[in-house]
């Protein structure tokens, strides 16, 4: 199973902005996922705070395709009834514990997604100019966080 990675680039650096590296060995290769600076104690604090969430809240959209998570939220705002208040604020409670830019306020962080999909976890980026969609081994990333 595919291993998730959250590092730490140079631990010299201010306590508020680190570099970090989210990557994923993925049948002995390993792919960076995202590298820039970010608060990185906010966002492995954003990580143990949404764990539940992100282990077992289903996707809020009954959505039978077999899209990312990252792609199911893109195309939900693609073509949602502005209307439906219960709706928008379903998928803005889902974001808020399961896209990684919530965790990284005030950087630009793409809209990395991360949850779980069916029986798997995965970690998902949909936009123009990339796409990418890895399931990952979550006990193993939460037991890591953990650490």
């Amino acid at each position: 199973m595919n291993k998730l990675n959250i590092t730490l680039l140079n631990s010299a650096e201010s306590k508020k902005a680190q570099a970090v590296e989210i990557s994923i060995k993925s049948n002995g290769v390993l792919h960076a996922l995202f590298t820039g600076i970010v608060d990185f104690q906010a966002l492995i604090e954003w990580l143990k705070e949404n764990e539940d969430a992100i282990r077992k809240a289903d996707f809020p959209i009954v959505n039978l395709t077999d899209d990312s998570l990252a792609k199911k939220v893109h195309c939900f705002y693609e073509s949602v009834d502005v209307d439906d208040d219960d709706l928008i604020d379903a998928m803005f409670d889902y974001r808020t514990s399961h896209c990684l830019r919530f965790a990284c306020r005030g950087v630009d962080f793409p809209e990395i997604y991360i949850g779980k999909l069916g029986s798997k976890y995965e970690i998902s980026l949909f936009t123009d100019n990339e796409t990418w969609r890895y399931f990952f081994d979550v006990d193993d990333f939460f037991g890591k966080l953990k650490c």
